[in-house]
């Protein structure tokens, strides 16, 4: 990268200076560096912890607008329940793989690394491709090869520590079982010899131990001659000897034949693994690649929801894409209740100046736009409620004592080298950030040199923010078309910083105000104000003023943003009680409906039955009584405490026709209406395949945008016109609903005084019919039942009424 050099001394040598230009000094000035560290904290895969480690700002606003967008995604995603991708081990997998291109060994825990590693970009690509919502999320899973033929190889050959299972293949269950076998029979040999020797006070220990592959016992030194057989080993000491006794080397060699054998297998099995991992090898590293990309995708949706932020809106540079705007930007490597700051930038202003006290918040504000618009174009979302920036092609700055110690360069000279190298590399597409401007040398000369540099970035049409302790700057921006001014302020009680930025107002110094509170003595302080020109302390008081007045303001549109709050709450919690006692009301007044309904048709079956045995002779005493009951009935019946009581219904249920789609509480799929309110206010729907009867207050909402059912593969055969009361209509429902139907059309039909009633329930396969033939045998009102004649056949039965 190239680098920008400034040489100056007091005695005319000169020694150089770099500044990096681009993206990357003032990521180190503005800490950027914390921000990807946090970043990585998120992640989950080594590769995806190096990329959130690496992450640097974009100048290409298509990567940047594809980075945003992917970040917004991981949001979505993990806001609507996501979060269950899988990633693997967090281990390196690249030396695995490369080591394997390269006809490597892999060892059992690598490859089951690697078996896990497939596993989880199989669930990552079966769980994204769901989401139509997040497609640059889904297109990278869509992405990810398919590594299921590894993994079953793998999980078949080598188990969860990594150790090779016995049935990895034929030859190794095999050879495990003669080992087993072999070593049962040398154990039994060593245990017969351990008794034996004892018995001899030989042994030092009475232990069985290897040494060297080999089942020895340890004898004491001086006992050796009496032990025949081979020394493996001696102790530290000397005073034990490690010996495999002379009956037990025999079993011994085989064992150690056989598990060498072992030992030879496991590694033909880890070799063919290994080459398979080979074979897809491009394939893995390429999985490596997408995984740490949705990993890291992940993570930046993690960090937002951390720092609760939101998306940027980052434009094309240029003159109606300049614009910078934040609201209520909070800096994200702050801990604690950070005060927000609100400013925008751009249009007919391009330069901002901050002014105020020390310890005010000027470089607070000044990292927090450098530290937003680099995040934004690092693809991150932001923690501001609003955010806007141009795609810079660079950010510059020049914050704190940046002097050379190791060049014996004083601040000064380094302050003004950092913005030459800044006038050299930036542009009209840049940012810059420049810190207590005109510092560090004379007052007079530094605010005018100040000025002047100002007015060289307005110039330029140069993004500019800068702060300063120099008042006459503060003037001379305020008079300067294309400049604005900015303060931030102490608490007036506490002299404590309120971090807070107004735009359009210079700061105040609090600099007498300040020692007065430290404990200067008071003729120092006064003498001090004296010393002070008559418009300079013309200007503090006035500043003053306007603190007061805006702070007070700021209190009471607090207190009434305040009470605009409670009062929205207020109206909410009271529409909710309001929704929910209209419900219950409707819902209870409908239930009695439909009490007194059941109550009347009640009375009336009984009217019916009275009716039918009025002319019988065992009825002739109870008539008196009979008479009095009806009497009785009739006047309750017209009583107006019986009459159904009105309610109002929603607009939408009174126009309810046929064929409308509509919701029934508690199902989440439309329902079509087949025939519209009776008076009972009750509506036959279509629910699935069945035909249903509900209260038209169980209808929550009409369905808009639901084409009828009949547009879905589902349709009715109705037959022409008819009367409810001489015709019903069966067909789709079960027995239980069918006899209540027939029941109370047999009542209507009665008290309208028809003479039969035709009775729909189609040929199926007979069930319903021979359910309701023997229902309507021996009914009280049927006077005969009999198969319907014409098209309808034996779909139809006629009953002839009493």
């Amino acid at each position: 990268m190239k680098l920008f050099s400034v040489q100056a001394s007091e005695s005319g040598n000169h020694e150089a200076i770099g500044v990096t230009g681009g993206f990357t000094q003032a990521a180190d000035l503005l800490e950027f560096g914390r921000i990807r560290q946090a970043l990585a904290g998120h992640t989950s895969t080594f590769m995806g912890g190096e990329a959130a480690l690496g992450l640097t700002p974009s100048a290409d606003l298509l990567e940047v607008a594809t980075r945003l967008q992917e970040t917004s995604e991981a949001c979505r995603y993990l806001s609507g329940g996501g979060g269950g991708l899988e990633f693997g081990p967090g281990i390196d997998f690249r030396e695995f793989v490369r080591r394997a291109l390269l006809g490597g060994l892999l060892n059992g825990q690598e490859l089951h690394a690697v078996s896990n590693l497939a596993a989880a970009a199989s669930h990552n690509r079966r769980a994204l491709s769901r989401h139509e919502e997040i497609p640059l999320l889904s297109g990278i899973a869509d992405n990810l090869p398919e590594l299921k033929a590894i993994e079953r190889a793998i999980d078949a050959a080598v188990g969860p520590a990594g150790e090779v299972l016995d049935h990895a293949s034929p030859d190794l269950g095999r050879l495990r079982d003669e080992s087993r076998r072999v070593q049962h029979r040398l154990n039994q040999v060593m245990e017969r010899n351990l008794r034996r020797l004892q018995r001899m006070e030989v042994i030092q220990d009475p232990i069985i131990t290897q040494r060297n592959g080999r089942m020895v016992l340890l004898v004491k030194a001086e006992m050796r001659p009496q032990v025949p057989g081979i020394v493996h080993d001696v102790s530290d000491s000397g005073a034990t000897v490690f010996v495999e006794p002379m009956p037990a080397i025999d079993t011994g060699n085989r064992w150690r034949e056989v598990r060498l054998a072992e030992q030879r297998e496991e590694e033909r099995v880890l070799r063919v693994l290994s080459d398979l991992v080979s074979r897809q090898g491009e394939d893995l590293l390429l999985t490596l690649d997408l995984m740490a990309r949705l990993d890291l995708a992940v993570a930046k949706g993690r960090y937002a929801a951390a720092t609760r932020a939101s998306c940027p809106t980052v434009s094309e540079p240029g003159p109606e894409g300049r614009a910078l705007k934040i609201g209520r930007g909070r800096h994200p490597l702050l801990s604690g209740d950070v005060v927000p700051i609100s400013l925008e930038l751009g249009g007919d202003h391009t330069v901002m100046l901050i002014t105020g006290p020390n310890a005010g918040g000027k470089t607070v504000a000044l990292k927090t736009v450098g530290l937003l618009a680099m995040m934004a174009q690092s693809g991150l979302h932001v923690p501001a409620d609003e955010a806007r920036f141009p795609c810079f092609d660079g950010i510059y700055a020049d914050i704190g004592d940046q002097q050379s110690i190791e060049h014996s360069l004083s601040t000064f000279i380094s302050h003004i080298g950092n913005l030459l190298a800044i006038m050299e590399r930036s542009t009209a597409d840049s940012l810059l950030l420049v810190d207590e401007l005109g510092a560090s040398t004379d007052p007079e000369e530094g605010s005018a040199l100040a000025k002047a540099i100002l007015h060289h970035f307005q110039r330029q049409g140069l993004l500019t923010v800068a702060t300063t302790h120099h008042r006459s700057v503060a003037r001379y921006v305020q008079e300067q078309p294309g400049m604005i001014n900015a303060s931030v302020e102490l608490d007036p009680e506490t002299l404590g910083p309120t971090y807070h930025v107004t735009v359009g107002l210079p700061g105040r110094s609090y600099a007498v105000t300040i020692a007065a509170r430290l404990g200067v003595p008071p003729e120092i302080i006064d003498r001090a104000k004296q010393s002070l020109s008559p418009q300079d302390r013309a200007a503090e008081d006035l500043l003053r003023e306007l603190q007061e007045e805006r702070m007070t303001a700021e209190i009471l549109r607090k207190e009434a943003e305040a009470a605009v709050l409670e009062a929205r709450e207020q109206r909410a919690k009271v529409e909710d009680q309001l929704a929910s006692v209209e419900g219950s009301k409707v819902e209870i007044l409908e239930e009695t409906r439909r009490k007194l309904l059941d109550r009347i048709n009640g009375m009336l079956a009984r009217f019916q039955q009275m009716e039918k045995a009025w002319d019988r002779p065992e009825r002739s005493a109870s008539r008196n009584e009979d008479r009095a009951y009806l009497e009785e009935a009739r006047r309750g019946v017209v009583s107006p405490q019986w009459e159904p009581i009105e309610v109002q219904r929603p607009e939408w249920q009174e126009r309810i026709k046929q064929g409308d789609r509509v919701f029934i509480r508690g199902i989440g799929r439309p329902v079509e209406v087949i025939t519209p309110p009776d008076e009972q206010g009750r509506v036959e729907v279509l629910l699935g395949t069945m035909r249903t009867t509900v209260p038209v207050y169980e209808l929550e909402r009409p369905a808009a945008g639901h084409p009828a059912a009949a547009q879905h593969g589902v349709h009715f055969q109705r037959s022409g016109p008819r009367s409810t009361s001489t015709e019903i209509d069966l067909r789709g429902l079960r027995v239980e609903e069918a006899v209540i139907r027939i029941d109370a059309a047999l009542d209507a039909a009665v008290l309208d005084g028809a003479p039969s009633l035709r009775i729909i329930h189609g040929r199926g396969t007979g069930a319903l019919r021979q359910a309701v033939r023997e229902h309507l045998e021996g009914h009280p009102q049927a006077a005969s039942v009999t198969p319907g004649d014409g098209p309808g056949g034996d779909g139809v039965t006629d009953v002839g009424l009493r």
